[in-house]
């Protein structure tokens, strides 16, 4: 009978157990993505792990689609994997006011793939970094990366938008979540080096006439003295 106690109670231990990391796990087999820097216009570098395969099948390729706010991304080399990357035509926001034409027109990287020179086994992970700058937004703002990962056999869109207040998807993008921007940009710090210089001048101007002045002072002492010398000796001359 006590036996029976123990082995049920165990039972029991292990479903709460299962109860409780059952979601974890299962959150754990996403493609993920941690980044150095989440504030908005900050250059950071985003981390994407990819933990396992496509239903037990080899991972022979990951494709990472970049926002459109994002113009420019530096892929980190991997030894295992050959890079490629699409781009667009791009033109800035404020093209038709700087006079800027079709032919002027930059490249924005629309999506890095990594092709695996062997094909990841499905039961091991991976990481892949890319650095880029983040886009203008202000705090609580997200920015989703949808990944497209094909295997031996089949692929997996990574692409669900987690909404607020709802379950998370099945298989939901990687994203960041923008904090506020740097409350100092670098024209404010330009600006702040303009305004520091002319007092800096100012200060040295100063400086000039004091120095002035001190030197009279001390010619003055010096010739003072020697006046006092030359009186001296005279009074004694004509105590003689």
């Amino acid at each position: 009978m006590q036996k029976r106690l123990i082995a049920g109670a165990a039972a029991t231990a292990g479903l709460a157990t299962a109860l409780v990391l059952g979601p974890a796990v299962a959150a754990s087999a996403h493609v993920e993505a941690t980044t150095t820097d989440t504030a908005a216009n900050a250059y950071t570098t985003m981390t994407f792990s990819v933990p396992h395969g496509c239903d037990g099948s080899p991972t022979t390729a990951l494709t990472f689609h970049m926002p459109t706010a994002i113009i420019e991304v530096t892929p980190t080399v991997n030894p295992n994997w050959t890079i490629s990357t699409t781009t667009e035509p791009y033109t800035s926001a404020t093209s038709s006011t700087d006079g800027e034409t079709a032919a002027d027109a930059g490249k924005r990287v629309t999506s890095v793939t990594y092709t695996a020179t062997t094909p990841l086994p499905a039961d091991e992970r991976d990481t892949f970094d890319l650095s880029f700058s983040l886009p203008d937004g202000k705090a609580g703002d997200v920015v989703a990366f949808p990944v497209t990962q094909t295997c031996e056999q089949g692929s997996t869109e990574w692409d669900q938008i987690q909404k607020p207040g709802q379950e998370e998807p099945e298989h939901p993008a990687p994203s960041v979540t923008l904090t506020a921007a740097s409350s100092e940009s670098d024209d404010d710090a330009a600006a702040a080096a303009d305004t520091a210089t002319p007092a800096t001048a100012t200060a040295a101007g100063d400086a000039q006439p004091d120095l002035v002045a001190r030197g009279l002072g001390i010619a003055g002492l010096v010739v003072g003295a020697v006046g006092v010398v030359a009186a001296v000796i005279a009074s004694k001359r004509r105590t003689r």
